[in-house]
């Protein structure tokens, strides 16, 4: 649930600058100050309003979470046709957004950007879409098309009515005048009016039933005090939120699920699936979901009602993973229950788990993986659906990472071996790149022939894949003599 409170000012400054036909606007600010729940709450103001069949400025409103790639972002919140060949699915997004932006009456939030436009070409295509693009990001700056307006601090009283809705489960009760100075001290000196602060503060001193004199008390004894530079930016975020954890006697549990929650993309997941996922590795059964709720009571999750999912705020992500270094070991279950949910159905389309691609990402770099076979096959499948979707460069950086693994682990010249081969010839077919193609697929070969062979599948396929190969190549050459004379030179080397 988001809490607003307080941004009565931005929220109106926001509300004149689209509706007055500012293209691009920047919401920029540092972390935990309130840009999401200030962009979501004027989200719902317009989504309301279209409800009621009071289109007003906008007529079509959407909200994305942004994931490191803006056409794949696009894709997992927008309603699309699918196509039948799952390699068009992102174009055929970018048509209906285009579609939908084309009268110029579309307002569209882009949360959490954490890239500058010209490393993502997606952001780039974006601001060529008709329509106003509202983008929530820490940067500073994005780029001279985007308008920055700058999110600061809430005053002390926006901040005590944060703290007593929390604290006070939305009662209407407040803190008593005798309370109102430890309160504002803790707010002020202790907290830095630093927003998500004070509302975890607020979860913990309701988890634990503590007075507001008592949570001074203990925050003291901990050292905890959250500075900042002049520019806004924290000094000592990390330190000051160790002292947090700690008070919150979290379980074993509890710390793997957070860890596990630190390594995702900042975007929201099914209540289900994160019991599928992280669970186990928890030590807890599937039907022991309440742990999930329970981290959401004591302020570390995020949920999200209307979807029934869970997120982790970035804030908290980055502490947890700079404090807990997550590692593979702790986590396999997590490695292994991905791995099923993204596993290709026999019809060979993946469009129904592209959805979990940013979250498998994260976890291929953030997670030390090592030679396990869950991690070697999590590693290829996240490459093959970078392939899919034409992200060849970053599918070639994770076949080429497989490859290493498996050369290491298995040798030149077993068949998974060959697999690698096999699939980084057939990114470099795609691309044209035919010689290097054809070394990849000669590798490959004669792997499959030795170990496999000359009837294998494999080996056909292979065969067949690296004939086509040649004679895009050199159309007019003779594919016989050319495999001939190049079996015989590899056969020669030592």
């Amino acid at each position: 649930m988001f809490y607003f409170t307080g941004r009565e000012t931005e929220l109106q400054d926001l509300r004149q600058r689209v509706e007055a036909g500012q293209k691009s606007v920047l919401v920029s600010g540092m972390g935990g100050v309130g840009k999401t729940q200030i962009c979501r709450k004027l989200f719902a103001e317009y989504r309301e309003t279209n409800g009621r069949g009071e289109h007003g400025c906008f007529d079509y409103i959407g909200f994305i979470e942004y994931n490191g790639d803006m056409g794949s972002s696009l894709q997992e919140c927008l309603w699309y046709k699918r196509q039948e060949n799952p390699e068009l699915d992102r174009e055929s997004a970018w048509t209906e957004l285009e579609r939908l932006a084309s009268g110029g009456k579309l307002l569209l939030f882009v949360d959490n950007v954490n890239r500058h436009m010209g490393r993502d070409p997606g952001l780039e295509r974006l601001n060529q879409i008709p329509g106003a693009v509202v983008i929530t990001s820490r940067l500073v700056s994005f780029s001279d098309e985007f308008e920055p307006y700058k999110i600061g601090f809430l005053v002390k009283k926006q901040c005590r009515e944060i703290y007593e809705r929390i604290r006070f489960e939305g009662s209407g009760k407040n803190v008593g005048p005798e309370e109102r100075r430890d309160l504002d001290y803790i707010i002020e000196n202790l907290a830095g009016r630093h927003t998500i602060t004070i509302q975890f503060l607020a979860y913990l001193a309701r988890e634990k039933r503590w007075p507001i004199k008592e949570l001074r008390s203990r925050l003291e004894k901990k050292g905890f005090r959250l500075e900042f530079h002049k520019n806004g930016e924290p000094v000592n975020m990390q330190e000051s939120y160790e002292a947090l954890y700690n008070m919150s006697e979290l379980s074993d549990a509890e710390q793997n699920i957070l860890e596990a929650f630190s390594v995702f993309p900042y975007s929201f997941l099914d209540a289900d699936v994160c019991s599928r996922w992280l669970l186990k590795d928890a030590g807890m059964c599937e039907e022991d979901s309440d742990i999930l709720m329970g981290l959401y009571e004591k302020g570390w999750l995020q949920f999200e009602i209307e979807r029934e999912s869970y997120a982790l705020h970035p804030v908290f992500a980055q502490f947890i993973y700079e404090k807990c270094r997550p590692g593979a070991g702790r986590h396999s279950g997590l490695i292994h229950a991905c791995n099923k949910s993204r596993k290709i159905p026999g019809s060979g389309s993946p469009f129904g788990i592209v959805q979990y691609l940013p979250f498998a990402e994260s976890i291929v770099e953030k997670l030390e993986l090592g030679e396990d076979y869950d991690h070697i096959f999590l590693v290829d499948s996240v490459a093959y659906l970078q392939y899919y979707i034409s992200n060849h460069d970053r599918a070639e950086e994770l076949y080429k990472k497989n490859l290493q693994v498996r050369e290491k682990v298995l040798g030149e010249e077993h068949p998974d071996t060959a697999t690698s081969y096999n699939n980084l010839a057939g990114l470099y077919a795609n691309r044209n790149e035919y010689e290097c193609a054809l070394n990849y697929y000669l590798n490959a070969y004669q792997v499959f022939l030795s170990k496999l062979g000359g009837n294998h599948p494999n080996t056909q396929t292979v065969f067949n894949k690296m004939k086509k190969a040649f004679l895009e190549w050199d159309f007019t050459g003779d594919f016989a003599l050319w495999l001939k004379e190049q079996m015989e030179t590899k056969n020669q080397q030592p």
